[in-house]
């Protein structure tokens, strides 16, 4: 697969507080959209976001600088124009579970929020 002209930024924070503030400092603070939501393991909590390089690199600038003010920031990744093959990794149900019209985010396996 020919690669993306978009770029993927992924964080990894302890605790869902510290990730709601990465995301919404990210989502604000640049022109991005989060396209996933993951429970990695008990407490840890990752969320991608998919923009231009630069909107992206803003986007995890700030949204790590809110992790730390909230919680613990384990690893914030840019991945520059991703292969479809990668993308496609994120692609397990995140995207659809944010779309949800009636408000409800599913967070890690099958619970609900």
């Amino acid at each position: 697969m020919p690669p993306s002209e978009n770029a993927i930024g992924l964080i990894e924070t302890r605790g869902i507080v510290a990730l709601t503030a990465g995301i919404e400092a990210m989502v604000k603070t640049a022109d991005v959209e989060c396209i996933a939501v993951e429970r990695v393991s008990s407490g840890y909590f990752a969320a991608g976001v998919q923009g231009s390089i630069a909107a992206v690199r803003q986007a995890l600038d700030s949204g790590s600088a809110a992790v730390k003010q909230y919680g613990d920031l384990r690893a914030a990744q840019l991945y520059p124009r991703p292969d479809g093959a990668s993308s496609a990794l994120l692609e397990n149900g995140s995207r659809q579970a944010l779309a949800n019209p009636n408000g409800h985010r599913t967070i890690g396996k099958g619970k609900t929020t």
